[in-house]
């Protein structure tokens, strides 16, 4: 008997470390999996790309690159004319602004009391020969009433 259960030791040792190695490998083929799918879908993107350089090259880009082109020419069009737009306006604001503060600042300088400051002397006028007296016609009277 000792040897039959010897014999059933070892075959329930065997199996559990093939059971063992099955795990591993089951493991290691689906992380090689992975792998080689990533370094495909790397080298399938490539080709693509070396295809679609190669169909623009032969025969220019295709429609749906012309109108995306087209809709990015607009919208960068579009954009430069807003930004034109934005830019007169602030060119006009601060003219405004300016002729603002001139105004004021023209404004304070001639509110601005003379304080301490003697006043300018004026010149004399040229003296003038006096008028003779004109003869006036008597004014009417009011009648009341």
């Amino acid at each position: 008997m000792g040897v039959l259960t010897e014999a059933m030791m070892r075959l329930q040792g065997e199996i559990g470390a093939w059971r063992h190695e099955r795990v591993v490998m089951q493991h290691d083929l689906a992380r090689q999996v992975n792998e080689r799918r990533t370094r495909v879908s790397a080298l399938r993107a490539g080709f693509a790309r070396d295809c679609a350089g190669a169909r623009r090259a032969w025969f220019g880009p295709t429609l749906s690159a012309r109108r995306a082109e087209e809709k990015q020419q607009l919208a960068e069009e579009t954009r430069a004319e807003v930004q034109r737009e934005h830019k007169q306006q602030r060119l006009a604001e601060e003219a405004r602004a300016n002729s603002q503060r001139e105004q004021q600042a023209t404004a304070k300088v001639k509110l601005r009391p003379q304080g301490h400051n003697p006043p300018k002397p004026v010149a004399a006028p040229p003296p003038v020969a006096p008028l003779a007296h004109a003869h006036r016609l008597p004014l009417k009277e009011s009648k009341k009433h």
